[in-house]
């Protein structure tokens, strides 16, 4: 797997990092494996460079993020520049919204399936996305958590990004993530009522990989724990 660059992202290129942020690395590789390992702090993206370009100019939130706050670690032939040249802005991020506003709603339903670590972190990238989402379509993303906490109208999401480090319990988690849903312009659809078995169609139809992955890893979390 040749790797030609490497990149850090996150709040250590930022230069906000804080005790307890990880270290955020991208590997730029000439293979079409993308991978995610994460060790400790340490957090690992392998992407490759078809895909990266690919997603740049359909104005993914994820390379915008890369090409606005990225520093080049390793990168003798500038794989980051011509990153920053490919990226174009979509013109609605409407579907990154309505999938994350989907999945949010699952977690204030089903929340309780997840362990308060895991719930945590995924209603915070349901929170940072629409976040994220909404300032991409002005064309001014802030993805810096202080920063997004100044665009929300909830007191209860402001408060959960400023102390996404800390401990909280499933049930100050849901809370504070429906508060953010009642409160955010998002989607109007009565997601509320939707059957267990319904969310799941819904992203499976959306191709959202984010709650597809996520009821995958916990369910060989339970079934691993079983056996």
């Amino acid at each position: 797997m040749p790797v030609v660059a490497t990149l850090l992202f996150g709040s250590l290129a930022r230069s906000d990092s804080a005790e307890g942020s990880d270290t955020d690395l991208l590997m730029i590789t000439l293979d079409q494996e993308t991978r995610h390992v994460s060790v400790g702090h340490l957090s690992l993206f392998l992407y490759p460079w078809s895909r990266l370009e690919a997603d740049a100019r359909a104005g993914d939130l994820f390379v915008c993020h890369l090409v606005r706050e990225a520093k080049s670690l390793i990168d003798p032939d500038g794989y980051l520049p011509k990153l920053q040249k490919a990226f174009a802005f979509k013109r609605s991020y409407r579907d990154d919204i309505e999938r994350a506003t989907d999945f949010a709603w699952f977690l204030v339903k089903f929340g309780d399936e997840l362990n308060a670590s895991l719930l945590l972190k995924r209603a915070l990238w349901c929170i940072r996305t629409i976040l994220i989402a909404r300032s991409a379509e002005r064309q001014m993303p802030v993805f810096a958590p202080e920063r997004l906490a100044e665009l929300t109208g909830s007191a209860a999401a402001r408060e959960l990004l400023g102390q996404r480090r800390r401990a909280h319990s499933q049930d100050t988690v849901r809370s504070a993530l429906h508060q953010f849903l009642q409160s955010e312009p998002t989607p109007h659809r009565p997601l509320q009522i939707l059957a267990r078995n319904e969310f799941v169609e819904r992203f499976t139809a959306s191709d959202n990989r984010v709650a597809l992955q996520t009821l995958q890893q916990e369910e060989e979390s339970r079934t691993g724990y079983v056996g």
